[in-house]
């Protein structure tokens, strides 16, 4: 064999070996990246959102439309797959919880996560349909208080709820309406019966053209932000859209301290403002009770980091204004109304922040000056809010 037959000779062999390494690699390859996602047991870890999700993540109109369960809930089916609650879970990451909660803000708020800074419009029944049936199905957890949903889902849940925080604080302070069925709520539908004070269970100022989401009961609103609120930017979003509430619900009070429609001269606080004001209240308590279970579950490192990192996300404090308000704006609005002042930076800061019962007496007390309504009912009104406050960092 001449000296070129036997470097051909050797030239194919190697060809043949790195062939055949290649269709090894391949092969392992294709037992492998599955095993990725596989537990120990055999059974799949994670999965990935639909391929429908892209679509829907686009435009929320066809998201509404696709997730919408019904007037009665009872399609679900395609909620149930594009957050896999039955199951193995959603994976971590773009083509999961990412692709999974852009789809789910697009449904639920009008619209699409890049757009969330456009002026948010009235929710439409479907949308409020979708924010209902998505509360019901990640509610249903472990044995456990808390339900058991990938934590990338968290800032996008934090937008929904946030979209809808009327609705989410009344779901946290008292759970689903007595009496009512249906997953939604318009403000016609709401009105008291006598019409009396503000004329309305679902919400203190009616717009007249909102379309509220009762959440599920007994507490399934409750559960969900307790899970959304381990992650520090989906806590601020949700601390910043309620402290936007109170400022809105304290302006459009009279200067004596009441509601619109309360008999003047009364010593006892009627129960539509007691509600109004344990509604912060008990959420922001409730936000800071979720904080602290989020450490003790190890969700969160520390308090002290997860503080700091609530003071980088937040967007700032919110003051009512100087001077009665009386327009009525859709409730879809609040969360996007703009901070009054800066949060501040450093340790003093973060201690201002998080300390929610100074946060409220701050505003309150403020807000109570500016209007020069009398000490007395000032004070009523502040033993009226620590009261449900610390009923609302108890309740665990």
């Amino acid at each position: 064999m001449s000296f070129l037959d036997r470097i051909r000779g050797a030239a194919s062999r190697r060809t043949v070996l790195l062939a055949g390494a290649g269709v090894l690699t391949l092969a392992l390859l294709a037992v492998l990246v599955p095993a990725l996602l596989l537990g120990e047991d055999g059974s799949e870890e994670c999965r990935q959102a639909p391929d429908s999700a892209r679509a829907q993540a686009r435009d929320p109109e066809r998201a509404a439309q696709e997730l919408d369960p019904g007037a009665g809930v009872t399609r679900t089916g395609p909620l149930k797959r594009l957050l896999r609650t039955t199951g193995s879970p959603l994976c971590e990451g773009a083509d999961g919880t990412q692709l999974a909660g852009r789809a789910l803000v697009a449904a639920t708020t009008g619209r699409t996560t890049a757009d969330q800074h456009e002026p948010a419009r009235p929710h439409t029944e479907r949308a409020a349909r979708v924010a209902h049936a998505a509360v019901l199905l990640l509610s249903r957890g472990n044995e456990r208080y808390q339900p058991d949903f990938p934590l990338g889902l968290n800032p996008y849940l934090a937008r929904m709820f946030a979209s809808y925080i009327h609705d989410t604080s009344r779901g946290v302070m008292l759970g689903a309406a007595r009496d009512w069925e249906q997953p939604t709520a318009t403000d016609e539908e709401t009105e008291y019966e006598d019409r009396s004070g503000s004329g309305n269970w679902a919400t203190p100022f009616p717009a007249g053209h909102d379309v509220h989401v009762v959440f599920p009961r007994p507490d399934g609103a409750k559960k969900v932000v307790r899970r959304v609120a381990a992650s520090p930017r989906a806590f601020a979003r949700l601390y910043d859209a309620e402290r936007a509430r109170f400022a809105w619900y304290l302006e459009r009070l009279t200067h004596s301290g009441q509601e619109p429609g309360e008999q003047p001269g009364k010593k006892e606080l009627p129960a539509g403002l007691k509600l109004g004001l344990g509604q912060s209240a008990t959420f922001v308590a409730e936000l800071m009770a979720s904080r602290t279970v989020a450490v003790e579950d190890g969700l969160a490192a520390s308090l002290a980091q997860f503080d700091r990192a609530v003071l980088r996300h937040t967007r700032g404090l919110y003051h009512p204004a100087d001077h009665r308000i009386r327009t009525r704006p859709s409730a879809a609005t609040l969360a996007q109304r703009r901070p009054d002042a800066s949060a501040g930076k450093g340790q003093r800061a973060v201690e201002q922040l998080m300390d929610g019962r100074v946060q409220l007496f701050a505003v309150l007390d403020a807000w109570a000056r500016q209007r020069d309504v009398p000490a007395p009912r000032t004070e009523r009104l502040r033993i009226e809010m620590n009261t449900w406050y610390a009923r609302g960092l108890n309740l665990r």
